[in-house]
């Protein structure tokens, strides 16, 4: 009976793996193909309505306090603060709760972000905008560093924390509204401050997306590999 409840159980596990996997595949799709459209776009010129019309918007509502705020915010997205939390969570993880590969991802989503921000810089070469910066920012400006490195690892951060929610059958829905409103909270702080464009920061949700998803599926696989060793 135990070995015949195992094998009914597989497929039932192979089917939720596989439409995760689906549903994964087909955002990051998604995701890759506005990153395309911008940076066509990009290499034509023919995002300068569309960052002028957006960038007005969000730096029209400026006042000391929202600036206070978004500078708050937007070092949030900052490497520093990234890294001590990265060093932080990851000790839990590795020491407290003794989940390794969770502990790699979390390094790989960080430290492989920032590496293909940095490349795709290099690759586009795009200036910051040409008005008062409200923080100091160095280096190209496409796609946003802050918003691509803040959606790969407060994405994954984010996952991490809505799994061992729901495994303890805790409510965990919060985590993941919590989580998307920090990231974009800080792309629109970098808009604010004058030191993007909003199609970068658009860029770098995408890139961050494609990046975070692989990966979560990434993890998925190796804990279904973990498993069936297991079994």
């Amino acid at each position: 009976m135990a070995a015949q409840k195992t094998v009914s159980n597989s497929p039932k596990k192979l089917t939720k793996f596989s439409k995760s996997l689906i549903w994964g595949l087909s955002i990051s799709v998604l995701l890759l193909a506005i990153f395309a459209k911008l940076s066509n776009d990009l290499l034509y010129h023919e995002l300068e309505t569309f960052d002028r019309v957006i960038g007005e918007l969000i730096r029209g509502f400026d006042t000391p306090y929202l600036t206070s705020v978004a500078i708050i915010i937007t070092h949030l997205g900052s490497a520093y603060i990234e890294i001590g939390l990265m060093f932080i969570v990851g000790a839990l993880l590795w020491f407290r709760l003794n989940h390794t590969w969770e502990t790699v991802l979390l390094a790989i989503s960080f430290g492989g972000a920032w590496l293909l921000n940095t490349i795709l810089k290099e690759l586009f070469h795009r200036a910051r905008p040409d008005i008062v910066h409200l923080v100091k920012a160095g280096g190209y400006s496409f796609p946003s560093g802050h918003a691509m490195v803040a959606t790969a690892f407060y994405g994954v951060i984010g996952y991490l924390l809505w799994l061992h929610l729901r495994n303890r059958s805790k409510p965990s829905w919060y985590i993941i509204v919590l989580t998307f409103a920090l990231i974009i909270m800080i792309g629109i702080s970098r808009i604010y401050l004058g030191v993007h464009f909003a199609s970068d920061v658009i860029a770098g949700y995408a890139s961050g997306g494609v990046w975070a998803i692989a990966c979560i599926i990434g993890l998925k696989e190796i804990r279904k590999y973990k498993e069936k060793s297991c079994a």
